[in-house]
């Protein structure tokens, strides 16, 4: 391996490497990022992106791709055998996966993600500008350009060196458990291996099963499986193998997993789907897995230099469709604080909130998943199906939650009942004042590592509306002028498209034309629109929502001078520090 100089050196390129490249490159940061596999993932692994995944690739700038391409799901089915059905399975039930997930994107996206890291690899090796901003306001371009990356393939051993440069933050790193090199870090894993053994099935078959192109949750006389509908006709299976299709090292006790074979694993799911019939034409990908469930005692070292992102920091199985879309949020959630820290624009304790906002949703994800693992392997009833709905803004990514920190204060809650603090600001249809055109909130997130300031005006036609709304412009523009480039304000007036014009929010409050929105129903009444407020919580008052780069909501604050400036100060934001 080359000697370099990088701000941050990446060790792994699976998706949470390659987005924390991604996003730090993106920032114009120096990254060099080094796999030890001879060459890159071509098939198998994960397959599943939750609403929240999906939201996050969409706030870097990457989706068209696989919005195009993924296989769309908003329904689970449940297919069971009868003790008189003569091992014969059929329809229980059909529920929905995404119901009271409020998103643009309310559906899981089922693709490969072989495919989504070929895209984090493309955007990485073209070193162009992918993240967008919000609106068109000169001052909120982002003046910092791209950096071009290539993933380093084979490299192993990697020796590094992390020094100080006049007490600068030069160097982060990223380990995978797996090369054993987190115990050199003091890092342990904390868990066991249990003795439940899944086959998987990647194929393009031929079938009369009606759903098909359905998640589908099978039970037939106590063997398990799902079926997942993938991209471009394809179905991944996932079957429960049973011990005497196993061996077992008599010194170590571990499955030995070569002993099954995909013929076996396609023998079972014939056997499983009766009374229909399936035949498997092509077969992309197949693997055996032992459940493990498995959290990293810590996720940093000592000195607070080195972290580990994705499955060097937990392991579980794959059941709910989680193992991409938490190494996604993981880096995602790293990624803005590492920008941060390394620009000098907030201290090093901030990067300590990684791993107590992460390792808490981690452990309640590996919870989850024991239960599904003891549901699917019939220690006690219902259906993995049935625990995900029950979970289903936990897994979907849509309702996770941060405790309060240096970065999350929920002290002004009542403010907006329905903006949680701690949570991804919520998704409602907004217009564009100056034209109605339709968006979500969602859209003002762009994960260009700024805050956002979005002040809920209330009717500022209303003469003491309008005199508080000029103080808040006045109050935060004295705030901004000391650096103008880590906030981008944002207005929504609860006023009529008939009679609202985005001239009618103070010029303080309204850089530019394309950042005053209203809540109000569209034009194409079918886009939606109107219920912001009342979902909010909102009353005529209106109030103040700050909301951290990575989109989740770091304090509210009514619209008074005092307890604005006691809201940035608190969660400190740039400059507090």
């Amino acid at each position: 391996m080359s000697s370099t100089k990088v701000d941050a050196l990446i060790i792994g390129a699976g998706p949470a490497g390659l987005m924390c490249a991604y996003n730090l490159s993106q920032a114009g940061l120096h990254v060099r990022i080094v796999d030890k596999k001879s060459e890159r993932l071509q098939k198998g692994q994960g397959d599943v992106l939750q609403t929240r995944g999906l939201e996050i690739i969409d706030s870097l700038g990457l989706s068209s791709q696989i919005l195009k391409d993924a296989q769309r799901c908003v329904h689970t089915t449940t297919y069971a055998s009868s003790p008189s059905g003569n091992g014969e399975i059929s329809l229980v039930s059909r529920k929905s996966t995404v119901q009271g997930v409020e998103s643009n994107m309310p559906f899981m996206g089922l693709y490969a993600q072989s495919s989504v890291e070929g895209i984090l690899r493309e955007a990485l090796a073209s070193g162009e500008k992918y993240i967008p901003s919000a609106t068109f306001a000169p001052q909120f371009q982002s003046l910092s350009p791209a950096h071009k990356v290539e993933v380093e393939q084979g490299v192993s051993p990697v020796e590094m060196k992390v020094a100080d440069n006049h007490e600068d933050y030069p160097v982060t790193i990223r380990l995978q458990h797996r090369s054993g090199q987190t115990e050199t870090l003091g890092i342990e894993m904390v868990g066991e291996t249990s003795d439940q053994v899944w086959g998987l099935v990647d194929a393009y078959v031929d079938t009369d099963f009606p759903d098909i192109r359905a998640l589908t949750v099978f039970e037939n006389n106590g063997r398990r499986a799902v079926l997942i509908p993938r991209e471009n006709d394809m179905v991944r299976f996932t079957i429960q193998v049973s011990e005497s299709d196993v061996s077992v090292d008599s010194q170590t006790g571990r499955v030995d997993r070569t002993k099954v074979g995909v013929g076996r694993i396609m023998e079972l799911v014939k056997e499983l789907i009766r009374p229909y019939r399936i035949e498997f034409r092509r077969v992309d990908w197949s693997g055996v897995y032992v459940v493990g469930q498995r959290l990293a005692s810590k996720y940093q070292d000592e000195n607070g230099r080195v972290f580990i992102v994705g499955d060097a920091c937990h392991t579980h199985s794959p059941h709910a469709g989680q193992g991409m879309n938490a190494a996604i949020s993981d880096a995602h959630n790293l990624s803005w604080k590492l920008v941060h820290v390394l620009k000098g624009w907030g201290i090093p304790d901030l990067l300590r909130t990684y791993e107590s906002e992460r390792r808490g949703f981690a452990s309640q994800l590996i919870e989850l998943h024991e239960r599904i693992a003891e549901v699917m392997s019939g220690k006690v009833k219902g259906t993995s199906g049935d625990l995900m709905v029950k979970s289903m803004k936990f897994v979907c990514g849509t309702g996770i939650h941060y405790p309060d920190s240096t970065t999350i204060d929920s002290s002004n809650q009542l403010l907006a009942p329905g903006i949680v603090i701690g949570e991804r600001f919520p998704h409602q249809v907004i217009l564009r004042t100056a034209d109605f055109r339709a968006s979500s909130t969602l859209d003002l997130c762009k994960s260009d590592n700024t805050y956002k300031i979005v002040v809920l005006t209330g009717d500022p036609k209303h003469a003491t509306q309008r005199q508080k709304l000029e103080q808040v412009g006045k109050s935060l523009n004295r705030w901004r002028l000391q650096r103008p480039d880590m906030f981008q304000v944002y207005t929504i007036m609860s006023t009529k498209k008939e009679t609202g014009s985005y001239t009618d929010v103070p010029e303080s409050l309204r850089p530019y034309w394309d950042t005053v929105f209203l809540d109000d129903v569209s034009y194409a009444e079918s886009e939606g629109g109107g219920k912001a407020y009342q979902s909010f919580g909102v009353g005529p008052e209106g109030c103040l929502v700050l909301i951290r780069p990575d989109g989740h909501v770091a304090a509210l604050a009514s619209l008074e001078e005092a307890q604005i400036l006691e809201a940035l100060c608190t969660v400190k934001a740039p400059l507090a520090y």
